[in-house]
């Protein structure tokens, strides 16, 4: 049982870190257009369609792209920074 547990995480994690992958080319294709007028919000980002999702959080972006992708997982990114969020002191 736990192997077959520990098969599902490998997989799974795989899985994720390639979504991860795709959501940053996407990223990189809008950031440098989208950060002129939008620097700061957030993006959900769809890599099977390519599709995006602009809010002024995370859960307001979600939001939107729920209503046109009510079962899909979402990358989330800030436009015109690396990360979407930081923590910890500069």
């Amino acid at each position: 049982m736990m192997e077959e547990r520990l098969k599902y995480q490998k997989n799974y994690n795989q899985y994720m870190n390639q979504k991860i992958k795709e959501a940053d080319k996407i990223f990189e294709s809008i950031n440098k257009d989208l950060s002129k007028k939008y620097k700061g919000k957030m993006v959900a980002i769809d890599t099977d369609s390519g599709n995006y999702f602009l809010g002024d959080s995370a859960l307001d972006a979600y939001n939107k792209a729920i209503k046109k992708y009510p079962r899909k997982q979402f990358v989330f990114k800030r436009i015109g920074f690396n990360v979407p969020y930081f923590a910890g002191a500069i």
